[in-house]
């Protein structure tokens, strides 16, 4: 099973994920991304605009190449169903 890296990328700071999780493909991986994502909206809901907007979070593969990047919009409109 792959592993993946789940890296956050803001104005401020990258916080790379040092561990990785194995999950067995791409969209298994962007949906634990949406699901960090959604736990980090609260955090980030008191940020102007032109900081928010710069929020990234970003897959990356094994091999370390970035395979997807989720802009903070995205995870705002895509959190999955918390019920």
């Amino acid at each position: 099973m792959p592993r993946y890296y789940i890296d956050i990328r803001s104005h401020f700071a990258t916080n790379e994920d040092p561990d990785g999780v194995n999950l067995p493909d791409i969209a298994a991986a962007r949906a634990e991304a949406l699901k960090m994502g959604a736990k980090l909206l609260e955090d980030w809901a008191g940020l102007p605009p032109a900081y928010s907007d710069a929020i990234v979070i970003e897959i990356v593969d094994e091999n370390l190449h970035p395979v997807l990047a989720i802009p903070y919009m995205d995870i705002t409109v895509q959190i999955p169903s918390m019920s």
